[in-house]
């Protein structure tokens, strides 16, 4: 029987001298991150094969992507990779790796990983190797697999999307050809939900001091999670009153462009009252950045009686006040950072709700 295992080693240094060893395995069961390189190893043949991984965690995943080929090969699913004489097939185990490497160097970092969880997801759902045996089907069900899931018709349309781009991509297809178009992804695009002048009254009255500063920030300056959770104090001035989103190297920008936001004075002073504990303004008791604002959320929410409670719809509800305020579309898409106006103008029927609401009652008085 051809040997189908993938195994992996840590190359380390050992009382002064460089050796492969396996690596040290946590109580959870995971490899536990040492200094040094990680590999993995098969036989093909009667040879022995080793190839680099960048982190043990990737070392994992290479070594499942491995597996999964040599018994697509074993099956008779996928060609040996040293069969020559005719140009190989397209494969997903070879083509995803390439595709992500290009992709994590032109990127963003959270595009990049949104993507590569996708490709890994679709084809440990697909089970299928050979690119030239996917089909339009496969796609769409995938789609309705994770809807399916409780994941919505958007994210699920999205996700299709970014697959049928890697499929374009591979294959050479201009822009426009391949297995489905934005029309197979469309969905009911849903209004914005804010919250009420009631419900961020109840809500901030359930908040700790540090948490009132969080999603004070959050609903006065519409920042993003990310956006607020890479603030650093070098990014306020609290004598211009502004708080800016720039790009660091942790974190890049959404639209990889740097904003300046005007926050009112309200907002000024509760920053003022922060504790510096390090470069982050929003930090944890370690002095680390503060990452769990979604849980809190949702724990405050559900003390306060408010359904849907997320941080993005804080972001919502600064983008309708000012348009419902009066500012200008223009001036408010330069402060949320949208790339285009149609992103902002989502937010334009939510604000005017008010106002048409005076005038259909005013016809019918």
């Amino acid at each position: 029987m051809a040997n189908r295992k993938a195994s992996i080693w840590l190359y380390k240094k050992i009382d002064g001298r460089w050796r492969y060893v396996k690596p040290a395995i946590g109580r959870n069961g995971k490899i536990v991150p040492e200094d040094g390189t990680y590999y993995i190893r098969w036989r093909q043949g009667g040879k022995l094969i080793w190839q680099k991984s960048s982190s043990a965690a990737n070392a994992v995943l290479d070594a499942k992507r491995q597996e999964a080929y040599l018994n697509a090969v074993a099956h008779g699913l996928a060609f040996h990779q040293t069969e020559r004489g005719k140009p190989q097939p397209l494969q997903m185990v070879y083509a995803m790796p390439t595709y992500l490497e290009e992709y994590k160097l032109s990127n963003r970092k959270e595009s990049y990983n949104l993507i590569k969880q996708t490709l890994e997801e679709f084809y440990a759902h697909n089970k299928k190797n050979l690119i030239s045996e996917i089909t339009r089907l496969d796609l769409l069900r995938y789609k309705e697999w994770l809807i399916d899931k409780k994941r919505s018709a958007r994210t699920g349309g999205n996700k299709m999307l970014r697959v049928a781009q890697f499929l374009r991509h591979v294959q050479k297809q201009k822009p426009g050809e391949g297995l489905v178009t934005v029309r197979d992804a469309r969905w009911v695009e849903l209004e914005p939900e804010v919250y009420t002048d009631k419900e961020l009254a109840v809500f901030f009255d359930h908040c700790t001091a540090f948490q009132y500063a969080v999603f004070k920030c959050l609903l006065m300056a519409g920042l993003r999670k990310a956006e607020l959770e890479f603030l650093t104090w070098d990014d306020v001035d609290l004598d211009a009153g502004t708080v800016r989103v720039t790009a660091k190297a942790e974190f890049s920008p959404k639209t990889w462009e740097e904003r300046t936001i005007e926050i009112p004075t309200e907002l000024v002073n509760i920053l003022k009252e922060l504790p510096r504990k390090s470069r982050w303004v929003f930090a944890n008791g370690a002095g680390n950045r503060y990452t769990h604002m979604w849980d809190d959320a949702k724990v405050i929410g559900k003390k306060a009686k408010i359904t849907n409670c997320h941080p993005h719809k804080f972001r919502s509800t600064f983008a309708t006040r000012l348009l419902h305020g009066g500012m200008d579309l223009k001036t408010v898409q330069k402060l949320l950072g949208h790339k285009n106006l149609e992103s902002t103008m989502r937010y334009l029927a939510k604000a005017e709700s008010s106002k048409v609401r005076e005038k259909v009652n005013a016809v019918w008085a």
